[in-house]
């Protein structure tokens, strides 16, 4: 990895490659705020990556699913390449790969480690160096498929990303004329949403100690949720699983993280407020608990459910 000083290296070794916006000072980026709830607006993700305009070519290259994945700190996740020709004979094509880092802070970025499964190999071989390239051989409108493997470093930061650019050509020099095929792949840190388990009845004095923590460190934890009708568990939005634990440590009556990560799923049922005539009929005979007319009797005349209120008559 190139020093702050250092010019970046064009043939090997793995640099950090960082955005225009992201060329200012720390100090002029505020941290990321903490609230005790979780944020109700959508927030756009990352943008896929751009690819390349086409060229004339009897090669294709084209992921199997999607060009971008997001990823949280620590886990592999793979994408899948179909490299293909049109071609009505076989041929040598070399394939090449450049990885380029994008870190939110120059310089301080983790390393991430990219795996290529290619055909005929009988396991994954790790790319260390920027640049690599192999050569593969194409049969007549067949496709040749691969794999890339990679693991987001523990210590990743939201909006950090590796970028794999690919391009295949024919090796052959009577097909030089044509152009290259090419595509890129990418993988983007998010935040985890972790569940975090407390004693029953201490899960806000749980929360509000870690809001201070994550205050004082920003960039760890990013929201909480302290849900009214779950006992005994606070939820937490972070970088990273070991992150959130570290900040945990010595907290008075939290018990630890859930292991792995929690769905939005799981959660939106926590989020959505229980209407509050449910179990209500018309006709039906209810006591009054409260008001000037409490202890007293009525039937339910109206119920409402869009404004939530009953009509009774005593």
């Amino acid at each position: 990895m190139n020093g702050p000083g250092d010019k970046p290296e064009e043939s090997e070794g793995i640099g950090l490659v960082s955005p225009e916006e992201a060329k200012g000072s720390r100090a002029d980026e505020g941290g990321p705020k903490v609230s005790v709830l979780l944020p109700t607006e959508e927030v756009a993700g990352p943008a896929a990556p751009r690819q390349a305009s086409a060229q004339p070519t009897h090669l294709s290259l084209r992921a199997v699913d999607e060009t971008l994945k997001e990823v949280t700190a620590g886990t592999i996740t793979s994408l899948s390449v179909v490299v293909s020709s049109d071609r009505p004979d076989e041929g040598a094509v070399v394939l090449k790969a450049e990885t380029v880092y994008t870190s939110t802070y120059p310089g301080e970025g983790a390393e991430w480690r990219v795996w290529w499964h290619l055909p005929g190999k009988k396991n994954r071989e790790e790319i260390l160096a920027r640049k690599v390239e192999a050569e593969l051989v194409l049969h007549p409108r067949a496709g040749l498929p691969f794999t890339f493997d990679v693991e987001a470093p523990a210590g990743v930061r939201y909006g950090d990303r590796v970028e794999l650019r690919l391009t295949a050509r024919w090796k052959a020099e009577d097909a030089l004329g044509e152009g290259p095929a090419t595509l890129r792949l990418a993988w983007a840190a998010r935040q985890a949403l972790l569940a975090i388990k407390t004693s029953r009845g201490y899960e806000r004095e749980v929360a509000d100690t870690l809001l201070a923590r994550a205050e004082e460190k920003p960039g760890v934890i990013f929201a909480l949720l302290v849900p009214s009708s779950l006992r005994g568990y606070v939820f937490g939005e972070g970088m990273s699983f070991e992150g959130v634990q570290e900040m945990l440590r010595g907290i008075r009556k939290a018990r630890g993280l859930v292991s792995g990560e929690t769905t939005l799923k799981e959660v939106e049922p926590l989020l959505v407020p229980k209407i509050t005539v449910e179990g209500f009929v018309e006709g039906a005979i209810v006591e009054l608990v409260a008001g000037p007319f409490k202890g007293e009797k009525a039937r339910v005349k109206k119920i409402d459910q869009g404004k939530e209120q009953i009509t009774v008559e005593l």
